[in-house]
């Protein structure tokens, strides 16, 4: 926002004092030298001031820890000490884009990211056992706890925090991990010039990355394949789109792509 120093705003100060005054001794030790370098400072530190007030007005990656905390518990946003910056201000941030809504669907992702800063994704069922119910799929941060597939214990912990805060509809509250659908993938490429380490790196990745529910298409490895290059790229595995469930999540299984 602001990058001037003092001596900068110090030069302007005396420049126009030069601009209005030619004969103007602005000599370091001069009194109009004096008067401006104070000014100088007085409006270097309102300036820096300013700066550092508007950092911390909305949860920002300058806003302090306490900030942050302060903000988070507003929200009812499970704090974590151990928890980065960053991490809380993205579990914040979700919160502020979709703040509670009555207990719509939306509501359970928020619930889920403010429950665990342990918590990378989730994904609702609405009436996933029937009427008055809700099935709450959630996918953990690999990073800090070892594995993207939660624990019992973060599944507990998620819906002790979300199950007093459902709508009287809601009957019946479970919490799961996602299923892993583990996905073989086969190709056979010609006249292609991608290599086919980088091809087998490019699927793995892309699968490693597919939601609860999404459906892979054949096509798409394809163009994974020839690295968006000419060529062809016959997918013999699998042969025809992949459709999981709700509860599913692709993850890749054996690539092979020669």
């Amino acid at each position: 926002m602001f990058d001037n120093t003092v001596d900068s705003i110090l030069n302007d100060i005396l420049t126009d004092l030069l601009n209005e005054d030619p004969n103007v001794d602005v000599s370091q030790g001069s009194p109009d030298y004096i008067s401006a370098k104070a000014f100088a400072s007085a409006l270097w530190g309102l300036e820096n001031r300013g700066k550092y007030l508007s950092t911390q007005i909305v949860p920002g990656p300058n806003m302090e820890r306490n900030g942050l905390e302060e903000w988070a518990s507003a929200r009812g946003i499970i704090l974590n000490p151990s928890e980065s910056d960053a991490s809380l201000l993205a579990r914040l941030r979700f919160n502020l884009r979709r703040p509670p809504a009555g207990g719509n669907k939306y509501d359970y992702v928020t619930w889920a990211r403010a429950a665990s800063s342990d918590i990378a994704d989730a994904w609702t069922v609405p009436r996933g056992q029937g009427p008055g119910t809700v099935d709450l799929i959630v996918l953990a941060k690999a990073a800090t706890t070892g594995s993207e597939i939660p624990s019992s214990d973060l599944l507990a912990t998620v819906r002790g925090y979300i199950v007093d805060l459902c709508p009287d509809v809601v009957e019946y509250l479970r919490v799961l991990a996602p299923e892993v659908l583990l996905q073989d993938v086969t190709i056979n490429r010609t006249d292609a010039d991608y290599p086919a380490a980088q091809a087998i790196a490019d699927i793995t990745s892309s699968l490693a990355s597919y939601l609860p529910g999404q459906i892979l298409y054949p096509d798409s490895l394809k163009v994974l394949a020839l690295g968006g290059g000419n060529g062809n790229a016959p997918v013999t595995a699998p042969a025809a789109p992949v459709e999981p469930t709700a509860y599913q999540m692709i993850r890749p299984g054996v690539i092979n792509v020669t």
